[in-house]
């Protein structure tokens, strides 16, 4: 009896072993494709809203905390921006400013937030201004950031990149 008990378990050992590995295998590898882990689109929306209620909260208080939170919100390195040229960008911002989220669509590792916000009009009434807050993926830390390129100047991000790749040859 005994013999047939350690037979069966070599058995088991030898054909078993191999399905349990090669099935372990196959959903480790299956998780991890390029896409398997990327951010929701709750999650895009949800730094585009931090970020602009640190600059609202920089505009009404003042200090350099919130914009430095702001400023770890977007992907410093591919908009080649330092912190105390985003410091300025922020300061254009009119006091009291607020941003809402009117929409976001997420393709792939890239995602678009509409935003609105009230500017103040020389005529009395202030008016509302759409724009698109772009976001990639950042490679590093596997979550959304503002990709500030074309944010500051509602330019297309991608003529953005077009300039920034000709200027770079031009070095």
């Amino acid at each position: 009896m005994r013999v047939h008990f350690l037979y069966s378990v070599r058995w088991a050992c030898r054909w078993l072993g191999p399905v349990l590995c090669g099935l372990a295998l196959a959903l480790a590898v299956g998780g991890c494709g390029e896409d398997a882990d990327l951010p929701t689109e709750k999650d895009a929306v949800k730094v585009v809203e931090t970020y602009f209620e640190h600059i609202s909260e920089a505009k009404l208080r003042g200090g350099t905390l919130n914009i430095h939170e702001a400023f770890k919100l977007i992907d410093a390195e591919r908009s080649r921006l330092s912190e105390a040229r985003f410091a300025q960008t922020i300061e254009k911002y009119p006091p009291g400013f607020r941003a809402e989220v009117i929409a976001s669509k997420v393709d792939g590792r890239n995602a678009e937030v509409t935003v609105e916000y009230k500017v103040g009009s020389m005529f009395g009434k202030p008016y509302a201004v759409r724009t698109v807050v772009p976001l990639a993926v950042d490679e590093v830390s596997q979550t959304w950031k503002i990709d500030f390129t074309g944010e500051t100047d509602d330019q297309d991000p991608a003529a953005a990149k077009r300039i920034m790749k000709s200027e770079g040859a031009k070095k």
